[in-house]
Protein backbone atom coordinates (compact mmCIF):
# COMPACT_ATOMS: atom_id res chain seq x y z
CA UNK A 1 0.00 0.00 0.00
CA UNK A 2 1.39 3.37 -1.23
CA UNK A 3 1.39 6.00 1.88
CA UNK A 4 3.01 9.36 2.57
CA UNK A 5 3.18 10.76 6.27
CA UNK A 6 4.05 15.12 6.73
CA UNK A 7 4.04 17.08 9.31
CA UNK A 8 2.61 20.83 9.53
CA UNK A 9 5.37 23.96 11.72
CA UNK A 10 2.07 23.45 14.09
CA UNK A 11 2.59 19.71 14.58
CA UNK A 12 -0.10 18.17 12.90
CA UNK A 13 0.38 15.11 11.29
CA UNK A 14 -1.00 13.82 8.11
CA UNK A 15 -1.34 10.26 6.39
CA UNK A 16 -2.36 9.80 2.53
CA UNK A 17 -2.70 5.89 1.84
CA UNK A 18 -4.83 4.14 -0.34
CA UNK A 19 -6.97 0.83 0.17
CA UNK A 20 -9.45 1.35 -2.11
CA UNK A 21 -10.11 4.47 -2.21
CA UNK A 22 -7.37 7.42 -1.24
CA UNK A 23 -7.52 8.66 2.34
CA UNK A 24 -6.29 10.77 4.40
CA UNK A 25 -6.14 10.90 8.85
CA UNK A 26 -4.94 14.13 9.96
CA UNK A 27 -3.94 14.42 13.99
CA UNK A 28 -4.06 17.76 15.00
CA UNK A 29 -3.09 19.05 18.64
CA UNK A 30 -5.76 20.41 20.98
CA UNK A 31 -4.23 22.18 23.97
CA UNK A 32 -1.51 19.89 26.04
CA UNK A 33 -3.93 16.76 26.44
CA UNK A 34 -5.85 16.36 22.92
CA UNK A 35 -5.54 15.51 19.52
CA UNK A 36 -8.21 15.68 17.09
CA UNK A 37 -8.04 12.48 14.90
CA UNK A 38 -9.99 12.89 11.18
CA UNK A 39 -10.74 11.19 8.43
CA UNK A 40 -11.09 12.25 4.80
CA UNK A 41 -11.87 11.36 2.10
CA UNK A 42 -10.34 11.93 -1.48
CA UNK A 43 -12.23 15.29 -1.94
CA UNK A 44 -11.20 16.36 1.83
CA UNK A 45 -14.77 16.10 3.05
CA UNK A 46 -15.16 14.86 6.66
CA UNK A 47 -16.12 11.16 6.85
CA UNK A 48 -14.81 10.57 10.43
CA UNK A 49 -13.83 13.27 13.51
CA UNK A 50 -13.33 12.32 17.09
CA UNK A 51 -11.43 14.05 20.17
CA UNK A 52 -8.65 11.55 21.56
CA UNK A 53 -7.18 12.20 24.93
CA UNK A 54 -3.64 11.75 24.81
CA UNK A 55 -3.16 10.12 28.65
CA UNK A 56 0.34 10.89 28.83
CA UNK A 57 1.01 10.04 25.26
CA UNK A 58 2.21 12.10 22.59
CA UNK A 59 0.67 12.88 19.00
CA UNK A 60 3.70 10.84 17.54
CA UNK A 61 2.95 7.84 19.65
CA UNK A 62 -0.72 7.93 18.18
CA UNK A 63 -0.06 8.07 14.89
CA UNK A 64 2.59 5.02 15.17
CA UNK A 65 0.22 2.96 16.80
CA UNK A 66 -2.54 3.64 13.82
CA UNK A 67 0.30 3.05 11.36
CA UNK A 68 1.45 -0.34 13.22
CA UNK A 69 -2.04 -1.38 13.48
CA UNK A 70 -3.06 -0.91 10.13
CA UNK A 71 0.28 -1.93 8.70
CA UNK A 72 1.26 0.60 6.62
CA UNK A 73 4.88 1.68 5.44
CA UNK A 74 4.61 5.54 4.73
CA UNK A 75 7.10 7.52 3.05
CA UNK A 76 8.10 11.32 4.50
CA UNK A 77 6.09 14.21 2.88
CA UNK A 78 5.82 18.15 2.61
CA UNK A 79 2.87 18.60 4.57
CA UNK A 80 -0.15 20.27 2.64
CA UNK A 81 -3.33 21.75 4.60
CA UNK A 82 -6.00 19.17 4.16
CA UNK A 83 -8.28 21.36 2.13
CA UNK A 84 -12.13 20.13 0.53
CA UNK A 85 -12.62 20.46 -2.65
CA UNK A 86 -15.35 22.93 -2.89
CA UNK A 87 -16.12 26.66 -3.54
CA UNK A 88 -17.56 28.97 -1.19
CA UNK A 89 -21.41 28.94 -1.54
CA UNK A 90 -20.98 32.60 -0.85
CA UNK A 91 -18.88 33.96 -2.99
CA UNK A 92 -17.56 31.07 -4.97
CA UNK A 93 -13.46 31.34 -4.45
CA UNK A 94 -11.66 28.20 -3.25
CA UNK A 95 -10.34 29.74 0.11
CA UNK A 96 -12.66 27.02 2.96
CA UNK A 97 -10.45 26.65 5.59
CA UNK A 98 -11.48 24.30 8.62
CA UNK A 99 -12.95 26.15 11.84
CA UNK A 100 -11.52 23.57 14.16
CA UNK A 101 -7.76 24.81 12.89
CA UNK A 102 -8.52 27.76 15.11
CA UNK A 103 -9.34 25.82 18.00
CA UNK A 104 -7.23 25.76 21.08
CA UNK A 105 -9.13 23.94 23.27
CA UNK A 106 -11.12 20.85 23.40
CA UNK A 107 -14.34 22.75 24.29
CA UNK A 108 -13.63 25.18 21.08
CA UNK A 109 -13.66 22.26 18.93
CA UNK A 110 -17.04 22.54 16.98
CA UNK A 111 -18.38 18.69 16.51
CA UNK A 112 -20.29 19.84 13.16
CA UNK A 113 -17.54 19.84 10.13
CA UNK A 114 -17.36 24.26 9.77
CA UNK A 115 -15.79 26.27 7.24
CA UNK A 116 -15.18 29.99 6.97
CA UNK A 117 -14.08 31.74 3.82
CA UNK A 118 -11.15 33.38 3.62
CA UNK A 119 -11.97 35.63 0.99
CA UNK A 120 -15.38 36.98 2.45
CA UNK A 121 -15.54 35.57 5.60
CA UNK A 122 -18.54 33.58 5.14
CA UNK A 123 -19.45 30.12 7.20
CA UNK A 124 -20.71 27.04 5.62
CA UNK A 125 -20.63 23.24 6.63
CA UNK A 126 -20.82 20.38 4.92
CA UNK A 127 -21.68 16.88 6.22
CA UNK A 128 -21.13 13.63 4.63
CA UNK A 129 -23.60 10.44 5.56
CA UNK A 130 -20.50 9.03 7.01
CA UNK A 131 -19.83 11.61 9.25
CA UNK A 132 -23.35 12.06 10.67
CA UNK A 133 -23.84 8.31 11.03
CA UNK A 134 -20.79 8.19 13.29
CA UNK A 135 -22.28 11.08 15.09
CA UNK A 136 -25.39 9.28 15.41
CA UNK A 137 -24.38 6.13 16.64
CA UNK A 138 -21.33 7.62 19.58
CA UNK A 139 -24.74 10.00 20.74
CA UNK A 140 -27.25 7.46 21.22
CA UNK A 141 -27.46 8.69 25.16
CA UNK A 142 -29.23 11.87 23.42
CA UNK A 143 -32.22 10.16 21.44
CA UNK A 144 -35.25 8.91 23.19
CA UNK A 145 -36.29 5.20 22.91
CA UNK A 146 -38.94 6.30 20.01
CA UNK A 147 -36.19 7.41 17.67
CA UNK A 148 -33.98 4.35 18.56
CA UNK A 149 -36.32 1.99 17.37
CA UNK A 150 -37.00 4.62 14.29
CA UNK A 151 -33.23 4.36 13.98
CA UNK A 152 -33.46 0.35 14.24
CA UNK A 153 -36.04 0.25 11.95
CA UNK A 154 -34.82 2.53 9.36
CA UNK A 155 -31.77 4.37 9.59
CA UNK A 156 -31.73 5.95 5.80
CA UNK A 157 -34.93 7.74 6.94
CA UNK A 158 -33.97 8.39 10.48
CA UNK A 159 -30.26 9.57 8.94
CA UNK A 160 -32.40 12.01 6.05
CA UNK A 161 -34.52 13.63 8.98
CA UNK A 162 -31.62 14.42 10.97
CA UNK A 163 -30.31 15.79 7.77
CA UNK A 164 -32.82 17.55 7.13
CA UNK A 165 -33.33 19.02 11.19
CA UNK A 166 -29.65 20.19 10.85
CA UNK A 167 -30.12 21.79 7.40
CA UNK A 168 -33.02 23.90 8.97
CA UNK A 169 -31.13 25.19 11.92
CA UNK A 170 -28.00 26.02 9.72
CA UNK A 171 -29.96 27.93 7.36
CA UNK A 172 -32.06 30.15 10.54
CA UNK A 173 -28.09 31.21 11.22
CA UNK A 174 -27.06 32.21 8.00
CA UNK A 175 -24.33 29.15 7.63
CA UNK A 176 -24.58 27.77 4.10
CA UNK A 177 -24.28 23.98 3.06
CA UNK A 178 -21.00 23.27 0.57
CA UNK A 179 -22.01 21.43 -2.23
CA UNK A 180 -19.29 19.08 -3.42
Amino acid sequence: MEAAISESPRHSIRLDYAERTRTTMLWEPIGREHALETVFDERGAILDQKLVKLNGHTLHDLVSDFIESAGIEPKESVYEEVRIGARCPSCGSVGLRRAVQSAASPASVPVMPLYTCQNCGAKSYHLTDSYLRELVSHNKGLFEPKELEELNTDEERFIKEIREYIARVFASKKILSIKL
